[in-house]
């Protein structure tokens, strides 16, 4: 999907107007969609909508702002909403003065704040909604000002906060995170990604980022925008299921892995694939790894020669080792025609030498860290996190296959040169067994017959979606990968709803 800038973004609400869309009804629309996610991050935690604070401006954000206040006033979710306006309601116009009048004819009462002490409702919100400045922001807010101090106190009890397209202060045409700006939990965007949420720092701002369908129409003539996956492009990689479908329907992955000591990495993989839909998982691993796969994966069967007859699609390396043997199992795999991802000790034995993959009969997908791709292109870990986005396409250029350079806004890469953001995951996934969990995910993906890019895009944004559906349960901290496995359900779920939004 398209990334708009602060100017795409006007265009694009322009443009849908003048074609027939009222703007009112865009707004209702856009109230929808943060109503709808302010209950979701409810519903994974009931307390924050004990004291829900909306915060407003004066602009069409704080428009979409009064719109969600009206219907979170109306859901059994919420206790007390609470509405605040930051700056002098004669300067509320149009389509946002229209919301902010149905807001109160429905007998909703909203406070216009002059000072610092109208914002003490703050103090106490469970859940914020920052609807106070949106794409229209076009210089940095002063760190005295009043919208300023709001940024503050949301953030100084640890209520939820849901920003309502870009978080208050962020410019959302840049990356800058320098200025004074709300630290949202959950974005909600509206059509399109803005750039803002895709490039580090000011993405680590934004949280969570739903981009919610609300019928604006896009420039299609602009080639050279850049791409983020969203659940929308990958919902069409979950149809239904037929009646008729079988175990065989869903193809059968062989995870090549579990050495000694790392039976975990191959199980985490087993489980994540299960949950991504495969039908059958067998895993390939040392002797004495087999049991406690077994204990930890029950629906898994096991291994200890890879045998491809009767596999789909192979995910190599978790918990491989690099052991002679290990470097037997990779090369058995390499001389398969069976699609593949190759992730951890798989990359670690093929350091330096990306290009024998290129012989490769069968699809290949790559999910390295930073560190796993230094190895593999020779190169200090510095020079790939300072250009993750040329790192991944070199990678993707010398082993011919599609690469998933692991991080926050993950790059994807393929060796046609195409390179892509995933707009999903969260710091709280740095942790051991994350990666494993992706290995699985994509494996899944490959075993049902998903070309490599397509298993790829929907693999890693249903991966990092999980990570954040946990997190906000968790919190980074405390967040696991077995966390994250446990989330994938909600997360194909929240994917094929995407497209009903």
């Amino acid at each position: 999907m398209r990334v708009l800038g602060a100017a795409q973004a006007r265009e694009a609400d322009a443009r849908t107007i003048a074609a027939g869309t009222p703007g009112i009804v865009l707004m209702e629309r856009a109230s929808e969609a943060v109503a709808r996610e302010c209950v979701r991050a409810i519903g994974a935690s009931p307390l924050r909508g004990e004291r829900v604070v909306v915060l407003c401006g004066t602009g069409n954000n704080g428009g979409d702002g009064f719109g969600a206040a009206r219907l979170l006033r109306h859901s059994p979710a919420t206790g007390e909403v609470v509405v605040l306006l930051v700056g002098e309601r004669g300067r509320v116009s149009g389509d946002a003065a229209e919301m902010l009048r149905r807001l109160e004819n429905e007998g909703g009462t909203v406070a216009e704040v002059g000072g610092e002490e109208g914002l003490e409702p703050l103090r106490g919100a469970t859940l914020v909604v920052d609807a106070l400045f949106g794409t229209g922001l076009s210089r940095p807010v002063e760190v005295t000002s009043l919208p300023a101090l709001a940024f503050r106190l949301a953030a100084s009890r640890r209520a939820f906060v849901v920003a309502v397209d870009v978080p208050s202060g962020l410019d959302s045409g840049s990356d800058r995170a320098d200025v004074p700006h709300v630290r949202a939990d959950l974005t909600v965007t509206f059509g399109f990604p803005k750039l803002a949420h895709l490039l580090s720092p000011a993405a680590g701002s934004c949280g969570r980022v739903v981009v919610a369908d609300i019928g604006l129409l896009s420039d299609e003539g602009d080639v050279h925008a850049p791409e983020a996956v969203t659940a929308r492009d990958v919902a069409p990689f979950f149809p239904r299921r037929p009646a008729a479908a079988h175990k065989g329907t869903f193809g059968t992955l062989g995870i090549v892995g579990g050495a000694r000591g790392m039976a975990g990495a191959a199980a985490l993989a087993a489980r994540s694939a299960f949950r991504c839909g495969a039908g059958k998982v067998v895993v390939i691993a040392e002797e004495a790894s087999r049991n406690a796969i077994h204990a930890l994966v029950a629906e898994a069967t096991t291994s200890s020669v890879l045998a491809p007859s009767g596999l789909t699609a192979l995910a190599v390396g978790p918990g491989l080792g690099t052991s002679p043997a290990s470097r037997a199992l990779l090369s058995a795999a390499l001389d398969s025609a069976l699609p593949a991802v190759l992730d951890a000790d798989a990359l670690n034995l093929l350091a330096g030498q990306p290009e024998l993959l290129r012989g490769r009969g069968g699809p290949t997908v790559l999910t390295p860290h930073p560190g796993e791709a230094s190895r593999l292109l020779g190169i200090t870990t510095a020079a790939i996190v300072g250009d993750v986005e040329e790192a991944a396409r070199r990678l993707a250029e010398r082993s011919g296959a599609t690469v998933v350079l692991k991080g926050f806004r993950s790059v994807l890469a393929t060796p046609e040169g195409a390179v892509t953001r995933i707009l999903s995951g969260n710091p709280g996934m740095a942790s051991g067994g994350a990666g494993d969990v992706l290995t699985g995910v994509v494996g899944a993906l490959l075993a049902r017959g998903l070309a490599a890019r397509d298993a790829a895009r929907a693999g890693a944004f249903v991966h990092g979606l999980a990570g954040d559906l946990a997190c906000e349960r968790t919190g980074e901290e405390a967040l696991v990968a077995s966390d994250v496995v446990e989330a994938l359900g909600e997360a194909i779920r929240v994917v094929c709803e995407s497209t009903r939004s």
